[in-house]
C-alpha cells in the first residue's frame, strides 16, 4: 500500500469496523451464554420445536470434548482474538502506518478457523440434535459474516484513487 499523500489520511475502510461490531456483538451473546451456563439457568429463547434453544445449550455438543468448559469459552477468545486483530488494523490506518504483512492474511485464517468450528457445531444442531439454537445461529452467522469481510479484505483495492487535476 503506497503511503498517503500529503495530508491525505489512512483509511481503514469499512471492513474493520464491521469486523469490530460482530465481535462485539459475538462477545456479548457469548459471555450471555456462559453466565447462564456456570448459573445452572436457562437461555431467554424459544424452547419447544425444531428451534429448542435449551436443549441444544445443554447437551453434549455444549461443552469443549473431554472437559466441562461450555464452547462459549472458546468462543469468547475467538470474538477477542477477532475484534483485537480488527482494532490494529483500525490504529494502523489512523496512525497513517501500513499494517503488518501478516495481519489481513492472518485474520482470515483465523475467521476461517471459526467457521470450522461453526461447521461443526451446525452439524451437531441438524445431525445427531435435531435442534437448533437461535443465539448459536447468531454467532454462527456472525462468524460466518467475519469470514466473508476477511476474504474481501485479502483483495486488492479495485477503486482508483483521485490523482488531481493532470
Amino acid at each position: 500500500m503506497a503511503p498517503p499523500e500529503l495530508g491525505e489520511r489512512r483509511s481503514a475502510g469499512i471492513g474493520p469496523w464491521a469486523l469490530i461490531a460482530f465481535a462485539v456483538i459475538g462477545l456479548g451473546i457469548s459471555v450471555y451464554l456462559t453466565t447462564v451456563h456456570y448459573a445452572g439457568g436457562q437461555p431467554i429463547c424459544t424452547t419447544g420445536g425444531f428451534v429448542n434453544c435449551q436443549a441444544v445449550t445443554s447437551s453434549s455438543y455444549s461443552v469443549v470434548p473431554g472437559t466441562s468448559i461450555p464452547v462459549t469459552v472458546p468462543g469468547m477468545i475467538w470474538f477477542i482474538v477477532s475484534g483485537a486483530l480488527a482494532i490494529w488494523a483500525v490504529r494502523c490506518a489512523r496512525g497513517g502506518l501500513d499494517e503488518p504483512a501478516w495481519l489481513r492474511s492472518g485474520h482470515a485464517a483465523w475467521a476461517g478457523l471459526g467457521m470450522l468450528s461453526v461447521l461443526y457445531l451446525v452439524w451437531a444442531e441438524l445431525v445427531p440434535l435435531h435442534e437448533i439454537c437461535e443465539w448459536c445461529t447468531g454467532v454462527h452467522i456472525l462468524v460466518f459474516l467475519s469470514l466473508l469481510v476477511t476474504v474481501a479484505r485479502l483483495q486488492p483495492e479495485s477503486v482508483p484513487r483521485y490523482a488531481g487535476p493532470r
